[in-house]
């Protein structure tokens, strides 16, 4: 609860930089030793876990041919921390080569160390993303006993959008119970904004048109984001010494 509270705190603490770009500051110190850091965003961990458990104990009760495996698997012993393990090792920060999505080494099925599961991270590169847009919670889910209540930020780059056998469409990246989505999102076209020289509040083509430039091009790129990590920093350690006050 702590961690939830702290962060529905900083909900409203959006610092802009450079026009349109705005980041919370954040909880989660995962990358606070990252060298190309801009922004570092909080998931939701408290609600993402106990949305995750309903679901996952919904599905199971609400499909009996799988009681039996499931309790000689031990399911009903792990379920719950299957779901913390899974849910908190995620961590996700705006970098100067992009969007940098982790998720940290975990145990998984019964928590021995034959099952865990390592690390695994990815970077999408802003100027290859097409889309980055909010879903927004709505409805119920799993046969309409569990209410959504996350939010979704959708990643698309021109290899994603397709639908695959299942039906369901594939996104390059997908990020679910983010504390700040709006605020991720705004961060991302903004950051695309400067990778393309873009001024703030113009619109993006959906595809990147961009040429490459000139070395000194890439400089003064490459310093603006630098300068925006920068004064993110900035902004954090004044949060951090008037909480602490």
């Amino acid at each position: 609860m702590e961690f939830t509270q702290a962060a529905q705190a900083q909900r409203g603490l959006l610092q802009a930089i450079e026009g349109e770009y705005v980041a919370p500051a954040a909880v989660d110190q995962y990358f606070a030793t990252e060298p190309n850091l801009i922004a570092a965003f909080d998931f939701d961990y408290d609600t993402t876990t106990d949305f995750q458990i309903k679901k996952r104990w919904a599905t199971f009760l609400l499909a009996p041919p799988f009681w039996i495996p499931g309790c000689l698997c031990c399911f009903p012993c792990f379920a719950n921390q299957q779901v913390h393990w899974e849910v908190r090792s995620q961590h996700v920060a705006l970098t100067v080569d992009g969007i940098r999505y982790v998720r940290e080494k975990r145990k998984s099925i019964c928590g021995l160390q034959c099952t865990d599961q390592g690390r695994e991270s990815k970077t999408v590169p802003y100027d290859k993303i097409t889309d980055c847009d909010v879903q927004e919670p709505a409805g119920m889910a799993c046969c309409c006993c569990i209410q959504n209540v996350l939010s979704t930020v959708h990643i698309d780059t021109a290899s994603s959008g397709q639908r695959g056998e299942n039906g369901k469409i594939h996104h390059e990246l997908e990020l679910v119970g983010l504390v700040s989505p709006t605020a991720f999102k705004h961060a991302v076209w903004q950051m695309k904004r400067s990778c393309n020289n873009a001024p703030p509040g113009s619109s993006i083509p959906m595809t990147s048109t961009r040429e490459p430039g000139a070395p000194a091009q890439q400089d003064m790129t490459q310093g603006l984001l630098i300068e925006i990590r920068d004064e993110l920093k900035t902004l954090n350690q004044q949060f951090k010494e008037q909480r602490s006050k």
